[in-house]
């Protein structure tokens, strides 16, 4: 079954479940609901008071993987405009940039693609499958907040890249909401379990009121909420099948920026207790997309380089340790947001898949920073974008030969 095979069939299916759930809600209050799937940039006034463009619509360019045999190329991709929405009447999770009406009968997401083909994936643990129209979302009671919030929340918000990256980018913005000093902030419980998030959290609102949200219980309607639009993001996942694109990722130089300024203007450098290294091998304590990494790194030890788990660092040794280091190497990952923290004049090697195509999330955040970051794609047959690998020493080997002699 094709793609486009595969959502007709399940619009059919999600059709017939919205009158299956209507028609149960009269007996008992349904655990599922099926909705309207609808862009955000289309809702109506009934549910915001007020629109804030802080840019327009334009073109930004993004940088493809560059490897040592072949040169680096950069294509243009359009990015969406930059708007603040004052909501209301709208019930919101702190997991996901959707909200849904009161009736629960209407999503409005915030759209990132820019055509019309239907490989596109929003789901979330809360939006459970979506087709071109209809979306199935869980049903969760209704809470009440008689204030007005700033909703600092998104997907993926338990992941390292996408809170940095994507969520706190928005802070630069609070300026143009009027009085945001004294409104809630709202933040997705995970950030709160996880130190280094929460720290991080801190370098940005440390004079704010944060409120943190379960993710899993409730929807949350407040008085008005205030909705900043992303300023970086990236389409959140293609069908099995589908190539990633350069073109799914939009990242903003001045924002990246941004991101790098704040982090070292809140660097306390009396919560570092550990050395500079000159030459990092990231690795993982993560079971998650296993590789044949002590062998790896045995061949890297030979050249220098010191075994280093981020996992085990706090934040400001993080932003340290890459600040310092004259050579970066390890698998692909969420450490490798750390790019925004390194010396420009720092090189790196990343290893990838060949299934994940022209993924040029972190090559253009090298770019943008200055990094000089090569790519070493290995084959790979299957179109599993997770599963565990094998490196080739050999050709690893010669990969780190010709970073050493750069």
């Amino acid at each position: 079954m094709n793609a486009q095979e595969q959502i007709e069939n399940l619009e059919k299916q999600l059709k017939a479940l919205r009158k299956k759930y209507y028609i149960k809600s009269f007996f008992r209050r349904a655990k599922r609901l099926v909705t309207d799937f609808l862009p955000l940039d289309s809702i109506p006034s009934e549910y915001c008071t007020e629109r804030i463009k802080i840019s327009e619509k334009h073109e930004v360019e993004v940088f493809l993987p560059k490897t040592f045999y072949a040169p680096q190329v950069s294509v243009k991709t359009p990015k969406n405009a930059v708007e603040i929405f004052a909501l209301q009447n709208v019930l919101c999770i702190p997991n996901s940039t959707y909200f849904l009406n009161m009736k629960k009968d209407k999503i409005f997401y915030e759209r990132w693609h820019d055509d019309d083909r239907i490989t596109y994936v929003y789901n979330t643990t809360n939006l459970i499958q979506h087709s071109i129209t209809l979306a199935k979302v869980k049903n969760y009671k209704n809470v009440y907040y008689d204030d007005e919030a700033i909703f600092l929340a998104g997907t993926f918000t338990f992941n390292y890249y996408h809170f940095l990256v994507d969520i706190l980018s928005k802070v630069e913005f609070f300026k143009y909401i009027p009085d945001a000093k004294n409104k809630l902030i709202i933040i997705d419980e995970e950030v709160e379990k996880v130190e280094n998030l929460k720290d991080l959290l801190m370098f940005f609102l440390k004079d704010y009121k944060i409120v943190f949200l379960s993710n899993h219980k409730n929807y949350y309607q407040f008085k008005k909420l205030w909705h900043i639009t992303s300023i970086n993001y990236a389409i959140p996942n293609i069908m099995p099948g589908e190539k990633y694109e350069a073109g799914f990722a939009k990242l903003s130089k001045s924002s990246l920026q941004y991101l790098r300024k704040t982090a070292f203007d809140n660097l306390d450098l009396s919560k570092v207790r550990i050395e500079p290294i000159k030459k990092v091998f990231i690795s993982r304590r993560s079971q998650y997309r296993k590789y044949n990494d002590q062998e790896i790194f045995e061949t890297a030890k030979k050249y220098g380089f010191e075994e280093v788990f981020f996992e085990d660092l706090n934040i400001h040794e993080q932003i340290y340790l890459v600040n310092k280091a004259d050579y970066i190497i390890g698998p692909t990952g969420a450490a490798w947001t750390n790019i925004l923290f390194t010396n420009p004049e720092a090189k790196a090697l990343i290893w990838l898949s060949s299934v994940w195509g022209d993924f040029a999330i972190f090559s253009t955040l090298a770019k943008e920073i200055g990094l000089d970051l090569h790519f070493y794609i290995y084959p790979q047959t299957s179109k599993d974008f997770h599963e565990d690998y094998k490196l080739d020493p050999e050709i690893f080997s010669n990969e780190l030969k010709q970073l050493l002699n750069l």
